[in-house]
């Protein structure tokens, strides 16, 4: 006789307190085993509150371990249970949290990877955000979350081909990212977020033309960056750091 679903929560509950103890006692091996079980009973009982937070933790929990495959994995798995959910239920906040924290723990993912000169898997971890993402956007095109993150993600997997000298690749990547910032800062002028982010792309895309030899090009970007952070300077002037950066900037661009 099948458990019914108020004890199976129960149950999903003790083992998932179970796995908190144990990671409190050092113990991330056997909190995976507790876990696994919170997850079977959370699933059995069509708790997707229980499973979005046992899977949240055995992510972070493979993360520590240093297990990065198996916790990029077990992101996407939620992720795209959570997109699925939410194409069924559009107004429900807990797939919407759970949605934008595994965009955000994938893109991380695809920073550490690609800092460890894993091409192969931050690609995956970009890519994989970007196709979901895009599915979010076509349906909210206004979101802002999902503008950012696509942009962001663009420019980081810009920053991933150019650094494997896939040039053409990286230039539409920038391309895209700067039009979606482009778009962004026409509702919000002044966000320095946005600025910043914008800022930044100019700048790549400023590095990449002048790898091209592509004087004139590289120039234009390298000044539209300078004046972004010059903005940026006049929002917070107390910002040494800034002040040295468009020092540099102005330097290096008076050598092109």
């Amino acid at each position: 006789m099948p458990e019914k679903p108020d004890r199976l929560r129960e149950e999903a509950v003790k083992h998932f307190n179970r796995t908190i103890d144990l990671m409190q006692e050092g113990k991330p091996e056997e909190s995976l085993e507790a876990l696994q079980k919170a997850e079977n009973a959370a699933q059995e009982a069509k708790s997707d509150a229980i499973l979005f937070h046992t899977l949240k933790a055995r992510g972070q929990i493979l993360q520590s371990l240093g297990r990065l495959e198996e916790a990029l994995d077990t992101y996407v798995f939620s992720l795209k249970i959570s997109y699925k959910l939410l194409s069924e239920d559009p107004g429900n906040e807990l797939y919407k949290d759970t949605i934008r924290l595994n965009l955000n723990n994938i893109g991380n993912l695809g920073n550490i990877f690609q800092r460890a000169g894993n091409f192969i898997l931050s690609k995956q971890c970009y890519e994989t955000g970007l196709e979901i993402c895009q599915k979010l956007l076509d349906s909210h095109p206004e979101n802002t979350f999902y503008q950012m993150y696509a942009g962001n993600t663009l420019n980081n997997l810009g920053e991933l081909l150019f650094s494997v000298g896939q040039i053409e690749e990286a230039k539409e990547k920038y391309e895209k990212a700067l039009e979606i910032y482009e778009k962004l800062l026409q509702n919000y002028p002044e966000d320095t977020e946005y600025l910043s982010d914008k800022e930044m792309t100019l700048n790549n895309l400023g590095i990449l033309f002048s790898q091209k030899e592509q004087k004139e090009a590289a120039k234009k970007n390298f000044k539209e960056s300078l004046e972004i952070l010059e903005i940026l300077s006049k929002k917070d002037p107390r910002d040494q750091k800034l002040k040295e950066e468009i020092s540099l900037r102005r330097e290096k661009l008076e050598k092109i």
